[in-house]
């Protein structure tokens, strides 16, 4: 009953995370394309607040694949690393336009 539990819990968070990849993505162009400085202000605070979701998420993914509870740990590492693809797709820009 518990690995269900387990289970169901894990795929309510692939699907956050699913989704908070593809607002990224939506986030990030809209801030490709902006010359207002404002607005692009706006949107990095809002890209901020989604790599803190999916930051959460990934912690989440991390203390279930370090567990037991979970036998394929293959989907956990799968998303994972989606994550930390994402932000690291963030932090490169970053560190390039404040050095």
């Amino acid at each position: 009953m518990a690995q269900r539990k387990i289970q169901q819990e894990m795929d309510k968070t692939f699907k956050k995370v699913a989704e908070g990849i593809q607002a990224f993505e939506g986030i990030y162009d809209k801030i490709q394309q902006t010359t207002n400085a404002s607005q692009k202000e706006k949107l990095e605070d809002a890209l901020k607040r989604e790599i803190k979701k999916l930051q959460r998420h990934r912690d989440q993914i991390k203390t279930w694949a370090a567990g037991n509870e979970v036998k394929d740990k293959k989907p956990l590492l799968e998303q994972r690393k989606a994550i930390e693809t994402v932000c690291a797709a963030w932090e490169e820009p970053r560190s390039s336009r404040s050095g």
